[in-house]
Formats: C-alpha cells, structure tokens, sequence
C-alpha cells in the first residue's frame, strides 16, 4: 500500500515547480473525464486539491515536456527484450546512463530514469532496436507513489525528483537526431519477410492524415489498435502519441479520450457477446 497519497507528493512536487496530474487507481490512464490527459498537469496546489479531491486513492502523472526532463524506461519483458541486457553492451560502447540521479523501481522490476535535456517532444518506443527493452519519455510518466496491481513505484538510494541530473551528452545526441538507413530498413520490409497486418497498421499510421478527416481516421486507428490484442492502457497511450505526432492539427486530447471511450465501450460490448456465445457452444 501507499506510504501517503498522490495529492500529498503532487503538493510537494509542486513546491519545486513540477507539475503532475492525478490517474485512475492501478492504471496509467487520466482520471479526469473530458479532460486533456497529461496537458492538465499542473503546479497550483489548490488546482491539485480540487483534481484529486474526489480520489484519494488516484496514481500520479508527472509532465515531463514543461519540466525538460526525460524519463529512460528500462524493462525486462521477455528474455529477448531485455532491458538490462541492452544497457549492459551500451555500456561497453561508452554510453552509460548515470546512476548519480533520480531513479524509480517499477510495478514490473524495471527502471525509470530521470534526466534534465533541452530535446524535442517525441517519445522512442524502441528506442535501440525492435527488442531493446529500453523507452524514451519526453511527455509524461507515472511516477511514485503510484500503484499497479497492488505494486509500487519507489524511488532508489533516498533520493527525489529534486535530485535529476542533467542527461548523458550520448543520450541528448540521439533525441536530437537520430539517423536512420531508411534504404537498408526499407528493403528489410519489403525483400526480407512479408508484411504483417501489424506492419501494415505501423505503415498508415506514420503515414498521418490532414485535418479533414482526423476523427474519422483516429477512430480507425484506435479500432485497429484494439484489434492486435494490446492493452487497453497501451492503446490510449498511443492514441495520445499518433494524435501528437501523425495528424497535422492535432485533435484536443479530451476528443482523443472520448473517441477512445466510445471505442473501448464498443470492445467490450463485442468481448461479453463472444465470451457468452462461446460458453453456449462449451456447454
């Protein structure tokens, strides 16, 4: 359980001039309803009180983008995506990522790192290769005291969110332009294997859309993302992300969470209707 509420370090995050936003209970997903996610986060203490008021037991959002921090997110997925590993031989080719600043444990035995840079807002998913293990957050992460599945966030060595250290020059480099060998990636896809319905969706995702018909195209999106079978928290993340980042006037993030809401209401409606008719035909 928590060692104290989320409002209680949203206030005293606050006092340094961080800016965090309340999230549902076990989940990274915005609390406020018709809200703007992560872009409501704020450093008003009397803002805060009223966000979390109606929530005592809410997880906490930390805003990255108006702090210029960075967060390094170091997992150990699968036995290939692993995050350790990965940091292991950056670590011989000279690129360390300092152990000297804020550092979080995670509910699933990764790492969160915490950097100060001056970067572009764009996240890296992947940030080494397809099964790095190892994100890079620019916007917004959870952060302690915050639960999942009844495991939480803690920080390592005694220290704060006071105690973020400026990011490695290597780590900076790569934020701020990273080359790719798009001919080499190109003919991977296309010589190498055939394409799958995910890489089909990876491809018209980037590829955007104009402000015509973003609704109409997000809700696409979303629906299809749903399809591959990801959580439905790994699903509003990237919601968030292609808005931001394929769609050229993004759409207002409270529109994001409604069209993501209606959609994930429609998933669950068909997932009952499946689970019920499957048990008429088990039985």
């Amino acid at each position: 359980m928590k060692d104290f509420s989320s409002l209680k370090q949203a206030l005293k995050l606050a006092s340094i001039e961080l800016e965090t936003s309340p999230l549902a209970p076990n989940s990274k997903i915005p609390l406020l309803k018709g809200g703007n996610g992560y872009l409501d986060a704020t450093s008003d203490k009397a803002i805060l009180n009223k966000m979390f008021s109606n929530c005592p037991q809410a997880n906490l959002c930390l805003r990255l983008d108006t702090s210029h921090l960075i967060m390094v997110d170091v997992d150990l997925h699968t036995e290939q995506a692993n995050g350790f590993k990965t940091l292991t031989e950056l670590n011989k080719k000279g690129m360390k990522l300092t152990d000297n600043t804020y550092i979080e444990s995670t509910p699933h035995d990764g790492l969160h790192y915490y950097f100060k840079a001056e970067v572009p807002i764009h996240d890296i998913s992947k940030a080494f290769s397809e099964n790095s293990g190892v994100e890079i957050h620019t916007r917004f992460s959870s952060v302690y005291p915050s639960e999942i599945d009844g495991k939480q966030y803690e920080p390592l060595d005694g220290r704060t969110l006071a105690d973020i250290k400026p990011a490695p020059k290597w780590l900076v480099d790569k934020l701020v332009g990273q080359k790719v060998n798009w001919t080499s990636e190109h003919a991977y896809t296309t010589r190498l294997r055939l394409k799958k319905y995910t890489g089909r969706l990876l491809d018209e995702m980037v590829q955007g859309t104009n402000t015509g018909d973003r609704n109409v195209w997000l809700t696409k999106m979303i629906g299809r993302l749903f399809v591959t079978g990801a959580e439905p928290e790994t699903v509003y993340e990237l919601a968030c992300s292609i808005n931001e980042r394929f769609i050229d006037q993004p759409l207002e993030t409270k529109e994001v969470t409604t069209i993501y809401n209606s959609i994930l209401k429609r998933e669950m409606k068909r997932f009952e209707r499946n689970s019920i008719r499957n048990s008429k035909i088990a039985g």
